[in-house]
């Protein structure tokens, strides 16, 4: 079936022909006659274009002409070009960030509108509607931030390389942006180093090799085989954006300092360690933000340190903070420090372990 058009006399119906007279009104005026042609020019070539995205096109200029004659013109100049990247909907909420920035400051949004859309091509169809959000979200706050985080956009693209998961971390940022345009910000300024690291998961099963720890038998507990070989990291990347998304929910902004903490958290960590990482840390949202973020920097210390120990020093944790936050924050920062200076005075590895264990227990009782 052919594609209709808004201009096409033969195709054109009842429900289009408003369109149609609202455009003339506002070509009547415009007092220069020369101007009136470019613009009646520039809509018969949007009208050239697929109903839905001429529709949205011709909506989006109407509203941006109402507040500056030289914006609507320099809006439906860049629509045919735009029309080969977005669709409908990512075209009206384009028009919608140009339209807000021009009611914020005309240069600023002109130069928006005549920069176009060629950066979006390399964010996916299906994460872009996402993104022209985020950036609307942030754009009720902060004008920069939403401006940054647009001309970011494809940058976290290329760093994620995949739709599933980069839709996944606009999510998350949309969600933060509720809060703080800041922070969403940071989130995604955060995001290629993190997908880095999440994403050698994938390429190395053991998530780029685990380095030396107190306890050789940590792999068996763990179900690693001899060779320390976990599964592939697939997961890590899924349970580190439900991570991000616990934290965006419940704690706003701190999810921004979660995220741009966990690539060194699981440094030369496994998968397997990975994941009970998360898993302890987001266990510690009920205790604030700042609480679950300082437990996970710190696990992954004692992980690298003497994994068998890490369910103990979980239940430490949770036993001080029971008396309150500043006490489970001070122990998490000392704690690792203790076991590391632990390690470099019994010279068997084995015991090490054991001692270890003996030292969490001990504090604990």
């Amino acid at each position: 079936m052919p594609e209709k058009y808004i201009f096409d006399s033969e195709e054109e119906n009842e429900e289009e022909r408003p369109l149609g007279r609202e455009l003339r009104e506002r070509l009547r005026g415009v007092r220069d006659a020369g101007e009136r042609r470019t613009i009646a020019g520039l809509a018969r070539e949007v009208g050239k274009l697929p109903v839905d995205v001429a529709r949205a096109a011709l909506e989006a200029g109407a509203g941006l002409a109402a507040l500056s004659l030289r914006a609507g013109v320099d809006f439906l100049r860049e629509v045919p070009a735009a029309a080969r990247v977005l669709d409908a909907e990512e075209l009206r909420a384009w028009g919608e960030l140009g339209r807000r920035l021009v009611m914020a400051d005309a240069e600023t949004g002109a130069a928006f509108i005549t920069a176009g859309v060629g950066g979006l091509a390399e964010v996916p169809r299906g994460a872009r509607l996402l993104l022209l959000q985020v950036c609307g979200r942030q754009l009720s706050l902060s004008t920069s931030f939403a401006l940054e985080t647009y001309r970011r956009g494809p940058e976290v693209a290329r760093a994620v390389n995949d739709a599933g998961l980069l839709r996944q971390v606009f999510e998350v940022a949309l969600e933060v942006a509720r809060r703080s345009a800041r922070h969403s910000a940071d989130f995604l300024a955060a995001t290629p180093k993190v997908a880095a690291r999440l994403s050698a998961f994938d390429e190395d099963n053991d998530g780029g090799g685990a380095v030396a720890n107190l306890d050789a038998g940590a792999a068996v507990e763990d179900g690693r085989d001899a060779a320390g070989v976990e599964p592939a990291g697939g997961r890590v990347w899924d349970a580190a954006l439900g991570l991000a998304g616990a934290y965006a929910q419940r704690v706003g902004g701190i999810a921004a300092d979660m995220w741009a903490a966990l690539p060194a958290a699981i440094e030369g960590l496994g998968a397997g360690d990975a994941l009970r990482l998360f898993r302890q840390s987001e266990s510690f949202l009920d205790r604030g933000g700042a609480a679950a973020l300082h437990v996970l920097v710190s696990g992954g210390e004692v992980l690298r340190l003497v994994p068998r120990a890490f369910e103990e020093w979980g239940e430490l944790l949770r036993t001080v903070a029971g008396h309150n936050n500043a006490c489970l924050v001070a122990l998490a920062r000392t704690g690792p420090a203790a076991l590391r200076s632990l390690s470099e005075n019994v010279t068997q590895r084995g015991r090490a372990a054991e001692v270890a264990l003996a030292v969490v227990g001990a504090t604990h009782e």
